[in-house]
């Protein structure tokens, strides 16, 4: 009973675990990057109801995002300003600004022109997406989109829901 035992049969091989990890890895990279493209670039703020639109316009990336519901308006999911503040600023006053909207953005433009610096961007993009409830007033809008302008947030996009057919 010598060595020759355990020999293995002419013909059977084993299962080489180097070359099915990286099988298993080059998968795995392919699935997150499907992912990542596929995925949903825009999440919709609870108690929101967006306006129907034909548009196939779909967004290329969520800079920044501003949400007006009847009770909140919220920048990136921390609430700023109650909406009826807003909806007190007098509509005669001729450059309507929402002063704690304001300061906040401003502080998100300074991170962006920071990254500029760092080089993570090549430029100030000045890009908001808003997510506004079709019931919300225009003047509540006007006063939304007047603020963001005067930043430096010129690039607005407004979500909607697509319309079947």
């Amino acid at each position: 009973m010598g060595r020759g035992r355990f020999k293995k049969p002419i013909g059977s091989t084993s299962l080489n675990l180097t070359a099915m990890m990286d099988g298993f890895t080059i998968i795995l990279v392919f699935l997150i990057t499907l992912f990542s493209a596929d995925g949903q670039l825009l999440t919709n703020a609870e108690n929101l109801v967006l306006p129907n639109s034909e548009s196939k316009m779909k967004p290329q990336e969520v800079n920044l995002q501003l949400v007006v519901t009847n009770d909140m308006i919220l920048l990136d999911n921390v609430a700023i300003v109650p909406t009826d503040d807003v909806r007190n600023i007098p509509q005669e006053e001729a450059d309507p600004i929402i002063t704690k909207l304001e300061e906040r953005l401003k502080a998100c433009l300074a991170m962006e022109e920071e990254m500029v610096r760092m080089g993570a961007l090549n430029a100030v993009q000045g890009r908001i997406i808003v997510q506004v409830d079709k019931n919300i007033d225009f003047d509540v809008v006007f006063k939304i989109m007047n603020t963001c302008g005067k930043v430096g947030y010129n690039n607005m996009n407004f979500a909607v829901m697509e319309r079947e057919g």
